[in-house]
C-alpha cells in the first residue's frame, strides 16, 4: 500500500514547490532573512520528492513511517505558506515606483510585522522539523543495511512463499469449466469471431474491460476449445505480456509453443527448433521476429496475448507476427480501451468490451461456489443480495468472496453481515480475497502519481454514490491536484485526466449523453474498498461512517461525512486542518469557523442547513469551492467578496435570487451555477416555472467566468445584459428572458455577438412569450463554436445563420413552433448533429419527412407531440444513417397516423414511444406497425411503449411534466 503514500506526498509537494517558489520571487521586499529558509525548505522538499520517486519504483516497506512523516511536514509547509500569503495581504497594492510607492510599502511592513515574526517561528520550526526527518531517515538507513544481510539469510524461505504469488492471476489459466458461470454466450462471440470464414485477412480481437470480469478466463477456455488435434488453427500460442514485459521472453515463448503439436505441452530438448533456439538468449529482437515470422509464415495460426497494458507492448510483438491471408487470428485482452482499440487498426478486427456478470449469472456462481448448487437458504437470501450488489458482477469478486464465505464453519445471516460490514479489512487480511486484493490494485498501481491523487480522492463519496463528472472535475481543480499545460486549461487537463480513468477501466460509466462524455459515474464497490483502505491509512481522507471508524490519530486533512454521529471531532483542535468537508447525511452540522483552510465545502443535499449556518464561511479564506445545491438557503452572506479564491458556487435549485453586491468582487470565480424550479400547487397538479438569478451590477468585473447559467433579465435595460459582452472567456451561457422590448433584446444579441469567438454551449428561454426573431435573425456574427444550443420560446422559423452552425452536437428547442418542412431541411445539412430534442410545440407540422443524406451525424431523436391534429412521419432511404434511438411522447389527445421508413435506418437499435392513456389505442396500433417494420431492418431494433400520466399545462409553452412534477429535460451544466 505504500503507493498511496507516494501519490498523496508527491501531489501535496509538488503543488506546493510552486507555491514557495512564485512566494520567493514575489515577496522578496517582505520577506527579509525568511527567504532565506523557505529556500532551504523548497530545496529540501525537491530532494525527498525525488527521494519518494524512487523508493516507489523499489517499494520498500521499511521507508513507510519516513514517507508519512514527509507527507505531513509537506502539508504542514503549505498550511503556513497559505496563511503566510493570507496574513501579508497584497503588498503589490501601492503599484509603481517612488517616495508614495516606498512610503506605501513600509506602512505595509509596519502593519505585518507582527504576522511576519509569527511565520518566521512557524518556519523556523518547520525547518527543524524536516532536519529531524532527514537525520532520522539517514540513522535508521544504517540500521537496515545491518539488517539486511540477516534478511538475506531468509532469502531461500521467502522465495519459496513468493512462489505461489508469482503470478496472481495464475488460476485465470486453467479453469474449471464445471465452475464457469455465464462463459458460453460470451464465448459464442469470440468463437464467431475467430472462425468467419468471410474474414481471411489476420483478424485481430481484443477483450477489455475492469478487473476481475473474467477477460483471461474467456480467452483461455476458447483458447482450449479450438486446440483440438484436427482443428482450424495449425499452431497456436497463449503468451501473458503483463506490465513489465519482455519482448525477447515473449518471443521465444511463443517460438516454443508453436513449435509443438496443437494441444500437446511442449516438452524441452524434444522441439523440432530445439536445438536452433539453444542459443537464443544472445539473439536480438529482430533475429528473434525474423526467425518467428519464419515459422508462421503461411500458417493458420492463433495467438493469445494476454493482459497487455501499453501500446508499447502491442507495438514490440505485432510486427513479428506475419499476415497470410488464411485466417490466422490474435486475440489480446488488456484493462486499457485504448490498448483495445489501438489493437484493433483495421474495420474487420473486433474490440469485445466484456461486461459483468447479470444478476442471474451472479447468484448461481456465487451460490454453486458455496453450495455446491444454485439454491441459496431462505434466510440467507437478503444478505446475500447485498454481497452479490457489492461485487458488481465480477466474476473474481463473486469466487473471492464465496471461498471465503465457504471457509467458514457455519452459514449463519449474523455471520454473513458480519462480513458483508467488515470487507474492507478482510480484504487486506484474508487470504481467501488476496488474489482478489492483488488483481484490483494492478490497475491502481499502475497509474501515475498525479492520476493516484485523483483517483484517492473518488474515495470520499458513498457506496452506490452516482458521481457528476464535472462536479468531480471541478473539485480536483479546487484541491490543485490539477494545473495548466501548455496550449491547455487547467479544466481541459482535468478532463484528460478523468478520460484517462475511462481508458483504463478503473471507473464505471452510468450515465454517457450521445456525444460520448461520461455524465455519471461510479467506482466499483470492492475498488471502492481499496482505495477507502490506503485513503484511511495514509491519512488522505477521513470518512464518518457506520462502517469507519473515524477518531482521527492524526490531524484531519479531508473529511467526508457518510452518517450521522459526528460530534466528538467536532472540536477546533481537531478540524483546524480540514482541507475539504463533504456531507452525504444529515445530522449536526459543523463548526465551518474553525477550518480557516478549506478549499472544499459541498453540502449539496444537506436538509438542515440555514441562512444562520453559513455566518462564519467568509471567513475560509482559501475557499475554491462552495457547493449548496439542494439545500433551503435563500441568501448568500453580504461578505461573500471575502472569498478570493472561489472558482466554483453552485446554488442551484436554492431559494436564492439576489447575489450580494460583493459578488462581483471575486476575481477567479470560474463557475456561477444558479436556477430553480417553482411550482405553484393552486389547482390539482403543481405547475412549473423555472427561474434564475438576477444579474447583478458590474458582472463584467467576473472575467474569469467560463459557466454562467441561470441568470434571468426581468428588467427593461441594456447596462445589466451589456456587461456580459466583458466576459471574454465564457464558455457556457444560460438566460431567461422576462422582458420583450426590442432595446433589451439588441443589447443581448450584441453581447453573444461579442462572445462569439468563445461560447461553445447557449440556453436561451422565453419562458412565457415568444422569442424576438426580428433581433436574433439579426445577428451579424453567429456563435460559429458553439456546441450545444437549447432554445425554448416562439420563433415560427429559424434564424438564417443556423446554417453555419456546423459544430452544434446538441441542440433542443421547446416551443418554438416551427412548422416549416424547410425549417427541418435547415436541421438536417448541420454535418455535426448528433442530438436533436424538439420537445413541446417544438415543431407542430404535421408530417415530419427527413430526406436521403439528411442528419447524417444524428444518433438520437426526440420528438414531443402536442398536436390535436394526426402526425405522420416518413424517413426515407438513406436519411438518418447513424441514428440509433427515436423517441416520441405524445400529449393531450395528440395521435400519430403513420410512421414508416424505419426499415431503412441501418443504425437503428430502439424506438420508444411514451403517451397518456387516452391514446393509446392508436400508440398500441403504430407500435404493432412499427414492430413489423423492424423485423425487415437488418438490425432488427427494439420497440417498446408504455404509458405515462401528463401533468396539465398552464399554456402552450409551459414545458410538460412528468406524474411526479418533474421537467422533462433540463441541461445540466
Amino acid at each position: 500500500m505504500e503507493h498511496a503514500v507516494v501519490s498523496a506526498a508527491e501531489g501535496v509537494i509538488h503543488t506546493l514547490l510552486g507555491k514557495l517558489g512564485a512566494i520567493i520571487v514575489q515577496e522578496a521586499q517582505l520577506l527579509g532573512g525568511v527567504r532565506r529558509e523557505l529556500q532551504y525548505l523548497k530545496d529540501e522538499l525537491e530532494s525527498m520528492t525525488s527521494f519518494l520517486q524512487d523508493i516507489s519504483e523499489r517499494d520498500e516497506c521499511s521507508k513507510k513511517i519516513w514517507k508519512k512523516h514527509v507527507r505531513e511536514m509537506a502539508y504542514d509547509v503549505e498550511d503556513c505558506v497559505d496563511e503566510f500569503k493570507h496574513q501579508l495581504g497584497d503588498s503589490s497594492s501601492g503599484g509603481g515606483s517612488g517616495p508614495a510607492a516606498f512610503f506605501c510599502k513600509t506602512i505595509h511592513i509596519l502593519q505585518t510585522t507582527r504576522a511576519r515574526h509569527q511565520i518566521a517561528k512557524q518556519i523556523q520550526e518547520l525547518i527543524r522539523r524536516t532536519m529531524n526527518i532527514s537525520a532520522r531517515n539517514s540513522r535508521y538507513s544504517g540500521n537496515h543495511l545491518i539488517y539486511g544481510a540477516a534478511r538475506n539469510s531468509m532469502g531461500a524461505h521467502d522465495s519459496q512463499a513468493n512462489l505461489l504469488n508469482i503470478d496472481t492471476r495464475i488460476t485465470a489459466l486453467f479453469p474449471e469449466r464445471r465452475q464457469l458461470v455465464g462463459i458460453e454466450p460470451r464465448q459464442e462471440n469470440l468463437v464467431h469471431w475467430l472462425l468467419e470464414e468471410h474474414v481471411q485477412q489476420l483478424r485481430v480481437v481484443s477483450i477489455f474491460g475492469f478487473g476481475g470480469l473474467g477477460k483471461t478466463t474467456l480467452a483461455m477456455t476458447t483458447y482450449q476449445n479450438l486446440s483440438a488435434r484436427n482443428g482450424p488453427f495449425q499452431c497456436q500460442a497463449f503468451v501473458t505480456v503483463s506490465q513489465s514485459f519482455d519482448v525477447k521472453s515473449l518471443m521465444r515463448e511463443i517460438l516454443l509453443q508453436i513449435t509443438q503439436p496443437v494441444n500437446q505441452p511442449a516438452v524441452a530438448g524434444k522441439g523440432p527448433l530445439e536445438d536452433l533456439l539453444k542459443g537464443m538468449e544472445a539473439w536480438n529482437v529482430g533475429q528473434l521476429a525474423s526467425i518467428l515470422r519464419q515459422q508462421l509464415e503461411n500458417k493458420r495460426y492463433l495467438i493469445v496475448l494476454d493482459d497487455i497494458w501499453s501500446i508499447t507492448a502491442w507495438e514490440g510483438i505485432r510486427f513479428s507476427l506475419p499476415d497470410s491471408d488464411n485466417g490466422s487470428r490474435i486475440v489480446v485482452t488488456t484493462r486499457i480501451r485504448a490498448v483495445a482499440h489501438t489493437c484493433c487498426f483495421h474495420e474487420y478486427d473486433q474490440a469485445y468490451e466484456i461486461k459483468p456478470l447479470t444478476d442471474c449469472e451472479s447468484r448461481d456462481l456465487f451460490f454453486k461456489r458455496i453450495f455446491g448448487s444454485t439454491i441459496c437458504p431462505e434466510q440467507l437470501k437478503e444478505i446475500s443480495a447485498k454481497i452479490l450488489g457489492k461485487c458488481g458482477g465480477t466474476p473474481l469478486s463473486i469466487v473471492s468472496i464465496a471461498g471465503l464465505l465457504s471457509s467458514k464453519p457455519v452459514h449463519s445471516k449474523d455471520l454473513w453481515e458480519k462480513i458483508y460490514s467488515s470487507l474492507g479489512s478482510e480484504l487486506e487480511t484474508s487470504p481467501s480475497l488476496e488474489r482478489l486484493r492483488r488483481i484490483l490494485e494492478l490497475s491502481y498501481n499502475d497509474l501515475p502519481y498525479h492520476l493516484k491523487t485523483c483517483f484517492l480522492y473518488l474515495s470520499i463519496y458513498p457506496e452506490d454514490h452516482n458521481i457528476r463528472r464535472k462536479t468531480i472535475l471541478r473539485r480536483w481543480i479546487a484541491e490543485r491536484f490539477v494545473t495548466e499545460r501548455r496550449g491547455l486549461s487547467v479544466f481541459e487537463v482535468a478532463e484528460s485526466y478523468f478520460d484517462e480513468f475511462i481508458n483504463r477501466s478503473i471507473i464505471q460509466p452510468v450515465t454517457t449523453s450521445f456525444t460520448g462524455k461520461v455524465k455519471t459515474f461510479r467506482v466499483h464497490d470492492m475498488m471502492l474498498e481499496i482505495i477507502v483502505s490506503k485513503s484511511i491509512e495514509e491519512n488522505f481522507i477521513t470518512i464518518a461512517g457506520e462502517q469507519h471508524n473515524v477518531f482521527p490519530q492524526e490531524k484531519i486533512r479531508r473529511l467526508t461525512i457518510h452518517s450521522r454521529g459526528v460530534k466528538y471531532i467536532a472540536t477546533r483542535e481537531i478540524l483546524c486542518h480540514v482541507r475539504s468537508l463533504s456531507i452525504f447525511a444529515n445530522g449536526e452540522l459543523l463548526h465551518f469557523g474553525w477550518m480557516k483552510l478549506m478549499r472544499i465545502l459541498d453540502l449539496e443535499g444537506y436538509e438542515l442547513l440555514r441562512n444562520r449556518d453559513l455566518n462564519n464561511l467568509c471567513g475560509l479564506f482559501q475557499l475554491a469551492y462552495l457547493n449548496l445545491r439542494r439545500t433551503h438557503i435563500t441568501e448568500l452572506p453580504t461578505e461573500i467578496g471575502n472569498l478570493q479564491k472561489l472558482k466554483t458556487l453552485d446554488i442551484r435549485d436554492t431559494s436564492i435570487k439576489h447575489l450580494p453586491p460583493g459578488i462581483t468582487g471575486l476575481p477567479h470565480l470560474a463557475n456561477l451555477l444558479g436556477g430553480r424550479r417553482s411550482y405553484n400547487h393552486t389547482g390539482r397538479w403543481p405547475i412549473s416555472e423555472f427561474l434564475g438569478l438576477h444579474v447583478p451590477k458590474r458582472l463584467g468585473n467576473l472575467d474569469s467566468l467560463t459557466t454562467l447559467a441561470q441568470v434571468e433579465i426581468r428588467v427593461s435595460t441594456s447596462h445589466y445584459i451589456s456587461e456580459l459582452s466583458k466576459l471574454s472567456r465564457l464558455r457556457k451561457l444560460g438566460v431567461l428572458m422576462f422582458v420583450d422590448d426590442d432595446r433589451t433584446w439588441a443589447s443581448l444579441i450584441s453581447a453573444l455577438e461579442k462572445l462569439s469567438g468563445s461560447l461553445c454551449t447557449l440556453l436561451l428561454w422565453r419562458p412565457d412569450g415568444a422569442l424576438n426573431f426580428d433581433v436574433i435573425n439579426s445577428l451579424p456574427i453567429p456563435p460559429i463554436f458553439m456546441r450545444s444550443v437549447n432554445l425554448r420560446g416562439q420563433l415560427r422559423q429559424l434564424p438564417w445563420w443556423f446554417l453555419l452552425l456546423s459544430n452544434v452536437t446538441e441542440l433542443t428547442l421547446r416551443a418554438t413552433e416551427l412548422s416549416a418542412q424547410e425549417d427541418l431541411k435547415v436541421l438536417g445539412r448541420l454535418p455535426s448533429l448528433l442530438y436533436l430534442r424538439l420537445h413541446h410545440s417544438a415543431y407542430i407540422g404535421t408530417e415530419f419527412v427527413v430526406l436521403a443524406h439528411e442528419f447524417p451525424s444524428l444518433r438520437l431523436l426526440v420528438i414531443h407531440l402536442s398536436t390535436f391534429e394526426a402526425w405522420k412521419a416518413r424517413f426515407e432511404e438513406g436519411a438518418l444513417p447513424k441514428l440509433e434511438k427515436l423517441e416520441l411522447s405524445l400529449f393531450e389527445e395528440a395521435s400519430i397516423q403513420e410512421i414508416s421508413g424505419i426499415e431503412f435506418l441501418p443504425s437503428l437499435k430502439k424506438v420508444s414511444i411514451r403517451a397518456c392513456r387516452s391514446n393509446m389505442v392508436n400508440v398500441e396500433q403504430i407500435a404493432a406497425s412499427l414492430m413489423a417494420d423492424a423485423d425487415k431492418n437488418i438490425n432488427r431494433p427494439i420497440v417498446t411503449f408504455e404509458e405515462k400520466q401528463w401533468v396539465p399545462m398552464r399554456s402552450r409553452t409551459d414545458p410538460p411534466l412528468d406524474h411526479m412534477g418533474n421537467l422533462l429535460s433540463f441541461d445540466d451544466v
